[in-house]
């Protein structure tokens, strides 16, 4: 018999349901564990009978953070479907090239992103569209929800059945979908009940980061929802909104979790250095830039510690979390591993490398994503091992420090950018003969795209030029923020451009 999970909208709503489940600060809306199941249940009735879906049939998104959001994720996780978020930092174009890929049935969109939602639908042929609106006269999905008095069943769902494709940018540019499933979203519940003090009575999380991201669906908010807590949103960041809410007692915000750059900009703020947190009880970050040590630094002095973790999409997303010591923070060590996660650290020929020395980072458990959608799995894990390419080393405790990555992904306010996407959308630029993208520091987001250009002879080439060239082809964030001209590409033994010469060269922080 395969493990199985209830579900847990069901199950909460039955056993607290007047107790507050989802909270839109904007809207002004908190909405009670028997509301959501109420709300749940008709939507999910919807999708299999009005619109006719099928199991494992793809249900498209591309909205502001809203409770709506919620909604939609646990009727499309009742009724067997897919969820694919979409994210609004893309371009269109690129948008279609996911939807291409996953098929989507219907498509599902807020008002401000209506035109871009029916862009992508148009392109690819989406014909059901769902519309939510603030003004809850124009919502056909509110409406329809208000209108429909059937609910679907409850059943219980194996652990293998897949809820979400999250797509994560492959390293060669091209999308890649990594799946949740009932069980990875259980498994790494019972993981951060474990290190972060998600299972306690009680629990509040504050949601800043948008909800097309794993950092948001899956780090704190989907683990807080399966132990019966409340999950509050903002629409978008503010980091003033923010502190006044992680602050202010009636709310009693106990977690939070976001980027590094997103916690530079509220300890920044200058009320932060009188605030009290009065509830707080687990606030992390992953990633790691030239502001860690400060952020750190701050935050205990208004008596807390923030965990450093390690992980991504496809990890759970938390693989390690650190929850105490400032000086671990300060050398790059993002804790112990998750108890329901392996790891494994292994050379190049997939040997484990011994204690304290780097080896590329292989992981394995319930909470890892059973693979990519339309990709083969061996492409990706060896043996049940999660080929991550990222390189670390762990002390003698068995504490991870991330080293480096194997592949050239670099982290940019949060979001990872790969070179060779970027160097796509620029390589046929007017003037340009070769194109190498580097990561160079930046106070600001961690990491920065630097393109490096050998020009065609007797060309001018400039970043103005480059980025519009690349506007309809990648997203903003994507797009380089420096320039460097080279006179020619070095290259290797075997003529691949060497880009350990081009960091060396050009790696530091540039001068502003």
């Amino acid at each position: 018999m395969k493990p199985w999970v209830h579900d847990w909208v069901a199950y909460h709503a039955a056993r607290q349901p007047e107790a507050p489940a989802l909270t839109s600060v904007e809207r002004g809306v908190t909405q009670s564990w028997g509301d959501l199941d109420r709300r749940v249940g008709r939507l999910a009735w919807l999708l299999r009978h009005r619109f006719r879906l099928q199991p494992r049939d793809r249900v498209a998104m591309i909205a502001e953070n809203d409770i709506r959001i919620f909604e939609l994720q646990f009727a499309c996780m009742r009724a067997g479907l897919i969820l694919v978020p979409m994210s609004w930092r893309l371009a269109v174009g690129e948008m279609v090239t996911l939807a291409r890929d996953a098929e989507p049935k219907i498509m599902f969109q807020d008002e401000m992103w209506r035109a871009t939602g029916d862009a992508v639908a148009d392109a690819v042929g989406i014909g059901s569209r769902i519309l939510w609106s603030d003004d809850l006269a124009a919502s056909d999905y509110d409406a329809m929800i208000e209108a429909t008095k059937e609910t679907l069943p409850i059943t219980a769902h194996d652990e293998d059945e897949i809820t979400h494709i999250l797509y994560t940018s492959g390293t060669t540019g091209l999308p890649k979908g990594a799946l949740c499933s009932w069980g990875t979203l259980k498994h790494h519940a019972l993981n951060k009940a474990q290190v972060s003090r998600m299972a306690e009575q009680g629990g509040h999380h504050l949601n800043i980061v948008p909800l097309f991201h794993a950092g948001a669906l899956n780090t704190m908010s989907n683990p807080m929802l399966y132990w019966g807590g409340q999950v509050t949103t903002v629409r978008r960041f503010d980091p003033a909104v923010t502190l006044r809410l992680l602050t202010d007692p009636e709310v009693g915000i106990t977690h939070l979790c976001g980027v590094l750059q997103m916690y530079e900009m509220i300890t920044a703020l200058p009320q932060f250095d009188v605030a009290v947190f009065p509830a707080l009880r687990t606030a992390l970050f992953g990633g790691w830039g030239p502001k860690t040590v400060w952020v750190h630094q701050k935050w205990q002095d208004r008596g807390f510690f923030l965990q450093l973790s390690y992980g991504s999409t496809e990890q759970g997303p938390n693989v390690s979390v650190l929850t105490g010591g400032r000086e671990l923070a300060a050398r790059n060590c993002s804790g112990f591993i998750m108890p329901g996660t392996e790891l494994r650290l292994v050379d190049g020929e997939g040997k484990d490398v011994v204690q304290g020395e780097v080896g590329e980072i292989w992981t394995r458990g319930p909470a890892i994503t059973p693979g990519y959608w339309n990709r083969p799995r061996e492409d990706y894990f060896t043996d049940g091992w999660f080929r991550t390419g990222d390189c670390g080393r762990q002390d003698e405790a068995g504490r991870l420090y991330i080293v480096d990555r194997l592949r050239e992904v670099y982290r940019s306010g949060g979001e990872n950018i790969y070179p060779a996407e970027v160097e796509l959308a620029l390589a046929d630029a007017p003037g340009v003969k070769e194109v190498a993208v580097i990561a160079v520091p930046d106070d600001r987001w961690g990491e920065v795209g630097m393109a490096i250009i050998e020009p065609l002879p007797g060309a001018t080439v400039t970043l103005d030029g480059l980025l519009m060239h690349a506007a309809e082809r990648i997203a903003r964030f994507k797009q380089p923020k420096y320039l460097a001209m080279i006179d020619e590409m070095p290259r290797n033994a075997t003529l691949k451009i060497d880009r350990a010469a081009l960091k060396k060269a050009h790696g530091a922080a540039p001068a502003v």
